[in-house]
């Protein structure tokens, strides 16, 4: 095994890969199963996701929690089990139960998302996190974009929404199953030690005080993104309503997830430091993405400007799953890790729930005002991070 990548990290990097070969699927099939399949308003799909993310913030802190206190691998495999919900939310035609199941899933996905950084986090060396998220992000992404190719090829040959959606399982097993062999590298601390021998107590205070200002920005830009971050399907509808034809709008996630995907890699190789890469790389191309999707529905432009807009989108995507896990745990000790990226996590998903309850309104009032309204979240989110990285 190479000496960057233990056993362990490969092993949760794997686990990732299957997991997002059956629910980033969902994630891509759901939006267009509520409005083509149930007859729903994109409004029903934003107020469905928009709980997913928003109650989901509660088990990402109790995962962050549990996983500070008790073995991380069980809660890991429990809520990568209950993930299966997703799969099961393409069964029933009332949408208040495919919404709970489809809700639910999204719950256990937070529950063990936060206490699964915070393993690979201890088992990797601190000089090689960045690399070791960025191929975690590859292998996690590279799935999902698996996962798109066989949701379109299932179409192309009339199988139904539903029954896509229910095949998610088989791959949302085998994760599971990869993680039971979990739990035999070595455990590095998570901090990294000062080479100084001394330090005066008020050196101390201040690195402190600069490491919760450092980490409270990045919670808050993590909600600020998750406004901006919204959730893809908006843009597949998007993309579905100006084709006309539901294969392009999942054609445009796989184009998402495959730079994300390569983006997340080729950024963790180059290891850089500081709060830069995710303004710069994460959260400014991010602004770029939203305002162009915004002009071309003010415009009512055809589908080719989507597609460049969502592959920047991926781009800063891959960039802020690299490197801002890996940023936060270098804020963090061995002790609240776990919790760190529970609050991580919560960050994101409040974002989240409030994006997709003001995406799917703004959506059905003028698709063009939701975009502009993600972009100047991202913005306001790169703006607090480099005012930061300025005063630090």
């Amino acid at each position: 095994m190479n000496r960057w990548l233990s056993r362990d990290a490969l092993l949760l990097s794997l686990s990732a890969f299957f997991a997002d070969l059956g629910y980033q699927g969902v994630t891509a099939l759901y939006p267009l199963f509520i409005v083509i399949d149930l007859h729903q308003s994109p409004l029903v799909y934003g107020l469905i996701t928009g709980l997913g993310f928003g109650v989901g913030s509660l088990f990402a802190l109790i995962g962050g929690k549990l996983g500070d206190k008790l073995p991380k691998k069980p809660i890991i495999i429990i809520g990568n089990l209950g993930i299966m919900l997703l799969a099961f939310s393409g069964v029933s035609h009332q949408v208040w139960i495919s919404g709970l199941l489809f809700m639910g899933g999204w719950w256990f996905r937070y529950l063990r998302t936060p206490p699964r950084r915070a393993l690979l986090v201890s088992s990797t060396k601190p000089e090689y996190r960045s690399k070791v998220f960025g191929f975690l992000h590859a292998l996690d992404i590279g799935g999902g974009l698996l996962s798109i190719v066989g949701a379109i090829s299932f179409l192309l040959l009339h199988v139904s929404l539903g029954h896509i959606i229910v095949f998610s399982a088989v791959p949302l097993i085998m994760s599971s199953l990869v993680l039971l062999f979990v739990g035999k590298s070595q455990q590095y601390a998570i901090e990294v030690k000062s080479k100084e021998t001394t330090i005066n107590a008020e050196e101390a205070s201040r690195s402190v005080r600069h490491h919760r200002q450092m980490f409270m920005a990045i919670i808050i830009a993590a909600g600020l993104y998750g406004f901006s971050y919204y959730n893809l399907g908006f843009p597949v509808l998007s993309a579905a309503k100006v084709s006309r034809l539901a294969v392009v709008g999942l054609a445009v996630f796989g184009v998402y997830l495959g730079i994300s995907a390569v983006s997340g890699w080729l950024l963790g190789r180059r290891n850089m430091k500081g709060l830069r890469p995710l303004w710069g790389y994460g959260f400014l191309p991010s602004v770029l993405a939203s305002l162009l999707i915004a002009l071309n529905a003010a415009l009512r432009g055809g589908v080719w400007i989507i597609f460049p807009a969502v592959a920047i989108l991926g781009f800063g995507m891959g960039a802020i799953e690299t490197y801002e896990p890996a940023m936060a745990a270098s804020l963090r000790t061995s002790g609240n890790v776990s919790s760190g990226m529970g609050w991580l996590s919560v960050a994101r998903s409040l974002g989240q729930f409030g994006a997709n309850f003001i995406m799917g309104a703004l959506f059905v009032v003028g698709e063009a005002y939701a975009y502009v309204f993600a972009a100047a979240a991202a913005l306001l989110a790169a703006v607090i991070l480099a005012l930061t990285e300025l005063r630090s």
